[in-house]
């Protein structure tokens, strides 16, 4: 689990350099950083009636 953890981070990071961040804008991120990050970016699932209401 903590390999896990550590492995999606360094994976993070090297995601980050390569679109153009730089070393000292990463090294600055906090866990709240990367909380709220994961959360922008993760996959949200819904039903069609909660994402169009209007439709039924």
């Amino acid at each position: 689990m903590v390999d896990d953890a550590i492995n999606q981070l360094a994976d993070f990071i090297k995601n980050k350099l390569k679109n153009g961040y730089k070393w000292n804008e990463v090294s600055k991120l906090t866990l709240s950083d990367l909380q709220l990050m994961n959360y922008v970016f993760e996959e949200k699932t819904t039903t069609i009636d909660k994402a169009f209401p209007f439709l039924f």
